[in-house]
Parts: structure tokens; C-alpha cells; sequence
């Protein structure tokens, strides 16, 4: 925060709050109940106008509005984190059997990652849907809160709603259901209080490949052994200016949404019902990462919050792939904003970052997925207790509709690390 109001130097600083600067000016239109149509660097759902508009109404202007909203995001994710950290104990490690200390990494990795992702963290709209995702992950129990979370998120910036991903097979209804209800009661809502909400679908489509991306470093690199490769500022961010990109980008992302529609099949298929939801989520999620025509440093935000849900759970085997996107995490901030001049004139350490940032998170990716892959090829919790369980005299006590497995050997199983 300190970097924002500029009481901390910092490289090219006063690039961070463009964005800011950007949505202050829409506040303006919006608290008059109309959304930027025609405006194409408006890039938001619905939900996000309520936002803006909102940042207007409150503080001395709307930056400072916007910047409170900020922190309060960033305040209720760390809260969330906390208590679901103290409500899931740990063993103590030091012989105590009978001591148990509140969970505490979950939330020293959120604190931790603002420090990795730079001024981004605060000066950007995505911590907003990175606590809906939160909440939504958090509130898995009680499937339709977790759906209703996960729609308030797909309002604000679409990817939360990939938290339905979560969910075990027996609660996919009751999740859609409360996604559904509260999605529609969202746009109801926001229908009747501005107009040309739903502007933002076509801008996306529009889009071509921004500098960032991964599929745009190929060209980078080209660049920098000497090849031309034009740039355009385009939707609120540099794109490389040449037309096989448009071909390329909806390839990539065609890919990517044929890999979480994989995902989602598997889910309705049963077949990652003993894999840890949110290894499902964050898997999913660096897919459309990687897929996108767009990879701004402020999707680290997203990572973070994901990625501090999945260290809660003991049973989660992405940990190797999270210290591997912390190295993209914190590449990111040196590109961005201080070396993203350089970047775009390939010059050789800027381009040497981006490719340590690209692979590292393609890296991460792949590895989630293969980690999946291979959970869903070994055999279930259930199949082991059977060929553990003797032949004679023992039989399973578990309740099939409410799926509670309190009582049965399988909860006699080492869990997978």
C-alpha cells in the first residue's frame, strides 16, 4: 500500500494504479446506471460495474474508494483462511500427540504471495472474485452456499466459477442449483439498476494475443533473434499485431476449454471423487491460464487465493507445483511494471524472465495435470479397503445416500500425501 500512495519507491510505480485510474472513470458512468458500452477496454460482467460504482460512493474519490474495497477483499480472504485454519488443526510435530496447533501456512501463504505479486496485488479489481473463489472453496460442505459463492464470483470475472469443479458428484445439484439462483438473481438485480451489462462478451472475443501470454512468447523470442514482429495497444493491453495470431489464440483456447470440459466430464463421471476439490479447481485453473489470450501479472491474485486453499488440505499432492508457481509469481514482478519496456524490445534479461515465468508456469501446469491423471488411474479409498478388508466376518458400515464414511475401514487407510 505503501508503493500505491507513494510513500514506498518503487520501479515505474506510478504505472501500477493505471487500471485504478481506468475504473475510477467508469465509476462515473456507472453510478448513473449505465455500463461503458462501446468502450473496449471494458472487459468486466455485470457484477463488476456494482463494484465500480459502488467505489464512487464511498472515500474522497473513487480511487480511494476502489482502494478500500481492495482491502476489505484482501481483509475477508485472510479472515476466511484464519478460521477455517483454527477450525482444521494440525498435529504438533514435536511428540505431543495430544496437542494440536491451528493451521496456520494457508493464511501466511496469502500474506506471503502479496509480497510476491508486488503492488499488482492491491492496485488491480481481482482480489474481489479471488474471495468469492475462496468462499466458495471454503463452503464445500454445504454445497449450495459454495455455488451461490462461485456465482458472485463468475459475475465479477468469470474464473470463480470454475469452483464448481470442486464439488463431489453427490452435491453437483444443489451446487448448480444455488450458482443458478444467485446468478439470476444477480442479474435481475443489476438489470433493473443500469443497462448493457452484457457488452463485455463480444470485447472478449475480439481479443488477439497480448504481449504477456503463452502463446505469444514464441514471437517474443523470435523478436529477439532478430525477427519483426509489430505490437498494437488493443483492449487495455499490447498485443503482437499480426494476423495468424487470431488463428493461433482460438486454437489455444479451443484446447483449453476441451481440457476443462475433460475435467468437468470426470467430475459427472465419479472419477475424481478421491482427489482434494480444490487440486481439481487450481488445475483447472492454470489451464485457462495457459490458454488464454490474456496473461496479466494480476492473475497471480487468482493463483494465490487457490493455492492457499490447497495447502488447508493435507491430502493435497500440488504442492511441488505451487513452489513452482511462485517462482512465475515472483518473475512477474520484475517484468511488470519495471521491465515490460524491455520485454516488448525483447531485450535479453527481460525476455530471459519471461521465459523462466512462461515455462515455470507451464511447468505447473502440466504437473497438476499429470497429478490428476494419475489419482484418477489409482485405485479408489473404497477399492483398497475391500482388498484390505479379510474375507470373512467384516463388513463395510457406511451410509450410501449421505455418503458418510465416518464408520468404515476406509477411514482406517493411510491417506495419500
Amino acid at each position: 500500500m505503501g508503493v500505491i500512495i507513494g510513500l514506498v519507491p518503487y520501479p515505474d510505480g506510478p504505472l501500477v494504479i493505471n487500471d485504478v485510474l481506468l475504473y475510477s472513470e467508469w465509476s462515473q458512468l456507472l453510478v448513473t446506471g449505465r455500463f461503458p458500452i462501446g468502450d473496449d477496454m471494458w472487459q468486466y460482467p455485470p457484477g463488476a460495474g456494482a463494484v465500480f460504482a459502488l467505489s464512487a460512493l464511498i472515500g474522497a474519490s473513487p480511487v480511494v474508494g476502489f482502494f478500500v474495497i481492495a482491502l476489505a477483499a484482501d481483509a475477508a480472504i485472510l479472515v476466511m483462511l484464519l478460521i477455517a485454519g483454527f477450525r482444521r488443526r494440525r498435529p504438533q510435530t514435536d511428540g505431543a500427540a495430544d496437542t494440536v496447533l491451528p493451521d496456520l501456512m494457508p493464511a501466511w501463504a496469502w500474506v506471503v504471495s502479496a509480497v510476491l505479486i508486488g503492488p499488482v496485488f492491491l492496485a488491480r479489481f481481482d482480489l474481489l472474485p479471488t474471495a468469492a473463489a475462496v468462499a466458495a472453496l471454503l463452503l464445500i460442505s454445504r454445497p449450495r452456499l459454495s455455488g451461490g459463492a462461485a456465482a458472485v464470483g463468475a459475475l465479477l470475472k468469470v474464473w470463480p466459477g470454475l469452483a464448481l469443479l470442486a464439488l463431489p458428484r453427490r452435491s453437483l445439484v444443489c451446487g448448480a442449483t444455488g450458482f443458478v439462483v444467485t446468478a439470476i438473481a444477480i442479474l435481475i438485480a443489476v438489470s433493473l439498476w443500469a443497462t448493457g451489462g452484457v457488452s463485455f462478451v463480444g470485447e472478449q472475443q475480439s481479443r488477439g494475443l497480448q504481449v504477456e501470454s503463452v502463446a505469444a512468447w514464441p514471437f517474443l523470442v523470435a523478436q529477439g533473434f532478430g525477427a519483426e514482429v509489430p505490437f498494437e495497444f488493443r483492449f487495455g493491453a499490447m498485443e503482437i499485431d499480426l494476423d495468424v495470431t487470431i488463428g493461433i489464440g482460438t486454437v489455444v483456447t479451443g484446447i483449453g476449454l476441451l481440457l476443462i470440459l475433460g475435467l468437468g466430464i470426470a467430475r459427472l463421471l465419479g472419477m475424481l471423487e478421491d482427489i482434494p476439490g480444490v487440486d481439481v479447481v487450481l488445475t483447472a485453473l492454470l489451464i485457462s491460464m495457459i490458454t488464454s489470450r490474456v496473461l496479466s501479472p494480476q492473475y497471480n491474485v487468482w493463483v494465490a487465493g487457490v493455492a492457499a486453499v490447497a495447502l488447508m488440505d493435507r491430502r493435497t499432492q500440488l504442492r511441488p507445483v505451487i513452489a513452482l508457481l511462485a517462482i512465475s509469481v515472483t518473475v512477474t514482478q520484475v517484468i511488470y511494471p519495471f521491465g515490460y519496456g524491455s520485454l516488448l524490445s525483447s531485450q535479453w534479461w527481460a525476455l530471459g524472465l519471461q521465459t523462466v515465468r512462461i515455462l515455470s508456469l507451464v511447468a505447473a501446469t502440466v504437473w497438476a495435470i499429470a497429478v490428476l491423471i494419475r489419482q484418477m488411474r489409482a485405485p479408489s479409498l473404497r477399492e483398497r479397503a475391500t482388498e484390505a478388508t479379510p474375507a470373512a466376518g467384516i463388513t463395510e458400515s457406511t451410509d450410501e445416500q449421505s455418503g458418510d464414511l465416518a464408520g468404515s475401514p476406509i477411514r482406517q487407510l493411510p491417506r495419500p500425501n
